[in-house]
């Protein structure tokens, strides 16, 4: 990275690239766990599927389960837990906060495009004085599509009313990326998230600016 960008909207993944939620996952997780009977796992082997969604990560300290048990009443119980601890641990990472009142001052565009549900996203980012700064929120269950699909960064580029090119989508997974350059929009990894112990190396991702911490991320906008 050698030049600043100036975009004129930087759309953000949440978990792993805005917000620091993990410790809350895994703490929905092994609640869930050993509510059914099962023993706790560790948190750096609950970092390797924090993003894979709650059925994955049971699956992980319970991989005997009933399947129809995973996709029921332990999902539920997961999902309810999360929901009412969701904002226990999590944190924005450092550097995150000041950033996005730096780019409502630069009058730049901000929203959330994330593949945790839309209802999880907005009661979480609610805690958070930026919140009103978001110009959208979609989740995974707002429209047709995910990411890696394109659909969602579509649709906040329209509700923006920015071109592709002057956009950044900033995440830490490699599902982030594949969505962004479908999309035609600029793509960040954000390498300070959980995506680089979850996925291939980074440098295969394809994005096209590698950021190790927020400070690239803010020297890339302004």
């Amino acid at each position: 990275m050698t030049t600043c960008i100036h975009p004129q909207a930087v759309i953000f993944d949440l978990d792993g690239t805005l917000l620091d939620t993990a410790p809350d996952i895994i703490a929905a997780c092994n609640a869930t766990l050993e509510h059914f009977g099962y023993q706790k796992i560790s948190p750096k082997l609950a970092l390797t599927k924090v993003t894979a969604g709650m059925r994955v990560m049971l699956k992980l300290g319970a991989p005997d389960a009933d399947p129809a048990a995973i996709e029921g009443p332990m999902r539920d119980y997961f999902a309810q837990y999360y929901l009412d601890h969701i904002n226990v641990y999590t944190k924005p990472f450092a550097g995150m906060i000041e950033l996005l009142q730096d780019l409502e001052a630069a009058h730049i565009k901000i929203a959330v495009v994330t593949n945790k549900y839309e209802n999880m996203a907005q009661q979480l980012l609610q805690n958070y004085r930026f919140y009103p700064q978001l110009s959208l929120i979609l989740g995974c269950d707002s429209l047709a599509h995910s990411k890696p699909h394109p659909e969602p960064i579509l649709k906040a580029l329209a509700h923006l009313n920015v071109a592709p090119y002057d956009a950044l989508y900033v995440g830490d997974h490699l599902n982030d990326i594949k969505a962004a350059n479908c999309a035609k929009t600029r793509s960040a990894a954000a390498l300070w998230g959980y995506g680089p112990g979850e996925c291939a190396e980074v440098t295969t991702w394809h994005a096209h600016y590698l950021l190790p911490t927020v400070a690239d991320l803010r020297a890339l906008c302004l």
